[in-house]
C-alpha cells in the first residue's frame, strides 16, 4: 500500500482501535484476492451501521471512500470523521426534510456524488458502498440498489479502458450486538463489468441491471442468506454438529470455518428440502429438540460433545489462572476507573435505541466520546484531592488499565464458562449421558442426510 496521507493513516489507527476494542476477533479471510493495480470499488452486505464501514477501513490492505447517506453529516460528532476519511454523501429520497419540492435538488447534488465518485475511480482510488442501501437485521441480503453498477459504468464510459473491479465483502457477525464477539471480513472474486461495458453502449438500463445481478450473486457467494433465523440458527447448530464430531476439548474453532460448512449445509438443505422433504424435516425436528436442550441449560455442543481428557483440562485451567493473575492488579484499576461509564453508556443506549441495527453503533460512538472525557475528569479531581502528577498519571493511564480491565473479563468469562460447563456434566451425570445420546443420534441423521446430499 503506498504511503498515506496523516489523515487516512489516523482514521485507518480510529478504525483498527475501535474494532479491536469492540471485537473479540476480526478475521479476515480472502484479503490477497483485492486487485492492487485496479481501480475498485468495494461492495458488502449492510447489518451493522456504522461498523460495518468501519470494517472495511480497518483491516482491509486498501482504503477505500465511502458513499454515505447525507443524513449522517446531521449528526455533529461525525461530521468531522466523514470529512476526514473523505466520505460523499448520497441524497435519498427517503431522508429530504423538506418534501417533494426538494426532489430535484437531490437529484442535483447526486449528480455531483456520481461525479466525485467518477473521479475517485479515474486517479485509480478505491470506493466503497452497501448496496443494499440501509443497514437491516433481515436474515439475506435485501434487493441491491443500482447505484454501484451505474458508478461503475458511467466512469469507464466517461474513461475507456479504466478497468474498475468490484470487490464483493461479506460481512458475517458472531453476534453483531454483542460487546466483544467475533466477525468475519470475507473478500469474494473481483467481477470484472466487461460484459456490461459493451451492453452499456447499447442499452445503459439493461447494463445497469444486468451488473447488479452479478454483484448480488458475488456478495450471496461471501454471505450466508436463510429463510428465517430459525434456519439461521439450525443451520449453524447441524453445521457445528458436523464439525466437532467427537472434540478432544471444547473450542469453537475460526469462525471462517464454521461459515464455510453453514454455507454448504444452507445448499444442501435447500436441494434435499425439495427432493426429500419428509427426511429432511425430520432431521430438522432433531436439530430444534437438541438445540432446545443446550439453550435450556446454557450449553455448547462443543462442551456436551467433548471428550475432556485430564491433560487438556488442566493445561486450560493454569493457563487460565495464570493470565487472570497476571492481568488483574491493572484490572482492578481499571474496573474502578472505567466500569461506571461502561454501565452508563449501556443504560443510554437501551434507553434511547429503538433500532437494533444502530445498537453497536450506538454503544461505539458513546465509548469513544464518554470514556476520554470520563478518564480527563478522573484525573482533575486526582490533580485537586491528591498530587497533580498523580492526576496527570492517572489520565495517561487510564486506556492502558481499561484494555487490561477488558481482557481481564474476557479471560474471566471464558474461565467461567468452561468450568460451569465441566462441573454441570460431571456433577449431573444422568443429565450428561441423556445429552450425548441425544446428539450422537442427532448427528447420526445430520450425517446420513449429508451423504444423501453428497450422493453417497
Amino acid at each position: 500500500m503506498p504511503d498515506l496521507a496523516p489523515a487516512d493513516r489516523f482514521m485507518r489507527g480510529v478504525a483498527r482501535l475501535i474494532l479491536k476494542v469492540f471485537f473479540r476477533e476480526v478475521e479476515v479471510v480472502g484479503a490477497e484476492l483485492i486487485p492492487r493495480d485496479h481501480p475498485l470499488v468495494l461492495v458488502a452486505n449492510h447489518v451493522n451501521g456504522l461498523i460495518d464501514p468501519l470494517l472495511l477501513l480497518g483491516p482491509l490492505p486498501v482504503l477505500p471512500r465511502f458513499l454515505g447517506k447525507s443524513t449522517l453529516w446531521k449528526i455533529l460528532p461525525l461530521r468531522p470523521f466523514l470529512d476526514l476519511a473523505g466520505a460523499i454523501p448520497v441524497y435519498r429520497r427517503q431522508d429530504n426534510d423538506a418534501g417533494i419540492s426538494d426532489t430535484s435538488r437531490n437529484i442535483d447534488r447526486n449528480t455531483e456524488t456520481f461525479d466525485r465518485s467518477h473521479e475517485l475511480l479515474a486517479k485509480g482510488g478505491a470506493l466503497a458502498l452497501f448496496p443494499e442501501g440501509t443497514s437491516h437485521s433481515d436474515p439475506s441480503l435485501k434487493p441491491l440498489k443500482t447505484g454501484a453498477a451505474r458508478i461503475v459504468l458511467e466512469a469507464e464510459q466517461k474513461v475507456p479502458g479504466l478497468g474498475v473491479r468490484i470487490v464483493p465483502v461479506g460481512l458475517l457477525f458472531d453476534a453483531k450486538q454483542a460487546f466483544r464477539s467475533r466477525v468475519l471480513v470475507q473478500v469474494g472474486e473481483p467481477i470484472d463489468p466487461a460484459p456490461e461495458i459493451d451492453l452499456a453502449a447499447r442499452d445503459p438500463v439493461a447494463a445497469f441491471r444486468a451488473l447488479t445481478v452479478r454483484i448480488d450473486a458475488g456478495l450471496k457467494d461471501v454471505t450466508l442468506n436463510y429463510d428465517t433465523w430459525e434456519d439461521a440458527r439450525l443451520a449453524a447448530r447441524a453445521a457445528d454438529l458436523y464439525r466437532h464430531q467427537h472434540p478432544e476439548a471444547p473450542g469453537r474453532g475460526r469462525l471462517s470455518e464454521s461459515v464455510a460448512v453453514r454455507r454448504t449445509f444452507l445448499d444442501g438443505y435447500r436441494d434435499l428440502r425439495d427432493r426429500h422433504p419428509e427426511r429432511t424435516a425430520a432431521v430438522v425436528e432433531a436439530v430444534r429438540e437438541y438445540d432446545a436442550l443446550l439453550h435450556a441449560f446454557d450449553l455448547r455442543d462443543d462442551q456436551v460433545g467433548a471428550a475432556y481428557r485430564l491433560p487438556p483440562a488442566v493445561r486450560f485451567v493454569v493457563r487460565s489462572l495464570v493470565r487472570m493473575l497476571i492481568h488483574l492488579p491493572v484490572a482492578i484499576v481499571g474496573a474502578i476507573l472505567t466500569w461506571p461509564i461502561y454501565r452508563l453508556v449501556g443504560a443510554i443506549v437501551k434507553r434511547v435505541n429503538n433500532d437494533p441495527d444502530q445498537t453497536a453503533t450506538f454503544k461505539v460512538i458513546g465509548s469513544f466520546f464518554l470514556f476520554p472525557l470520563t478518564w480527563i475528569a478522573e484525573g482533575v479531581l486526582a490533580g485537586h484531592y491528591l498530587k497533580d502528577w498523580i492526576g496527570v498519571v492517572l489520565t495517561m493511564t487510564a486506556p492502558f488499565t481499561a484494555y487490561g480491565a477488558l481482557l481481564f473479563n474476557d479471560q474471566r468469562a471464558a474461565f467461567w464458562r468452561e468450568s460451569r460447563a465441566y462441573l454441570l456434566l460431571r456433577t449431573r451425570r444422568r443429565l450428561a449421558a441423556e445429552l450425548k445420546e441425544k446428539r450422537e443420534n442427532v448427528l447420526r441423521q445430520v450425517e446420513d442426510l449429508a451423504r444423501l446430499w453428497e450422493g453417497v
